[in-house]
């Protein structure tokens, strides 16, 4: 099989602009010459930043052009442990060529990752390096996820972390299609708007504590499950929350009778030191 080369290059910026959105979200501005050729394709595209432990090492820079994903990831595996930056995915939540500026709209962990401590401290200036798409490269379905094909009826469902891209999706799609919406989020605000994004969309809002996304999507199963089954390839269902419940909500749906090649789940980040604890069935809304 003939290998194609990723679209994917690595892009020299700077933060240019940070701004709270929300309780639990910041939203950094960065710009830079060479994001005259970054190509956002929106819905959940995913992008990649290389986040420092002490800096980043002068090697990894692309240069005066992009460099090609295939040759900074060469370059960064040849990096000694301790000074290779961490690799995290985002959503991209807006771009700006014809500015030079991208959006990435971080989700601020109670207990921080890299990326998270990384934007909470990030300042304007600061340099920052992502992999995305180069508009020379084509190829605009790279990185996306969100696959429904015919699909004219949908389920979506993602805690903090899916929210980005949630909102990408459902931008993009057509007066014609219906669905429902669940997010979990430990605060209202955070989900702000997402719920009345589309206007055939209906939106619930699970306030954590209080009711959570995995009773929901379980409760939506048991009242949905079988007619969404009966349509096929009618239906599709995109799932993004953490890794090991975003597992459990496909068993749920899967035992409800829906094909799993109409079902995409993927973990957007791992609780490691999760507790086990009951879990809340009150109703999301």
């Amino acid at each position: 099989m003939r290998f194609i080369a990723s679209p994917n290059a690595l892009f020299e910026a700077r933060v240019a602009a940070t701004a709270m959105l929300s309780p639990s979200f910041v939203r950094l501005t960065v710009t830079g010459s060479q994001l005259a050729l970054f190509a956002a394709h929106g819905r959940d595209q995913r992008i990649k930043i290389l986040v420092p432990h002490d800096g980043y090492p002068v090697e990894l820079g692309p240069g005066p052009e992009p460099l090609p994903e295939a040759e900074w990831r060469t370059l960064w595996r040849a990096l000694a442990a301790g000074r290779r930056p961490v690799l995290r995915s985002y959503t991209v939540s807006a771009a700006r060529p014809e500015r030079q500026e991208v959006d990435l709209d971080v989700f601020l962990h109670t207990r921080p990752g890299p990326a998270s401590a990384w934007a909470t401290s990030a300042r304007v200036g600061d340099r920052v390096l992502l992999s995305g798409p180069d508009a020379r490269r084509g190829r605009p379905t790279h990185g996306i996820q969100w696959r429904p094909g015919t699909a004219t009826s949908v389920l979506l469902a993602g805690d903090e972390t899916a929210i980005p891209a949630m909102r990408g999706i459902l931008a993009s799609l057509g007066p014609g299609i219906r669905g429902q919406l669940i997010a979990e989020v430990a605060d209202r605000a955070d989900a702000a708007g997402l719920t009345t994004a589309h206007a055939h969309v209906t939106g619930a809002v699970c306030v954590r504590g209080v009711s959570t996304l995995q009773s929901a999507a379980e409760a939506w199963s048991q009242v949905h499950g079988e007619q969404a089954a009966r349509h096929g390839e009618a239906f599709y269902a995109w799932v993004a929350t953490e890794s090991t419940r975003a597992a459990r909500i496909r068993e749920a749906l899967t035992d409800a009778g829906i094909a799993p090649d109409r079902i995409h789940t993927q973990g957007y980040w791992n609780d490691r030191n999760r507790a086990r604890a009951p879990r809340p069935v009150a109703a999301c809304a």
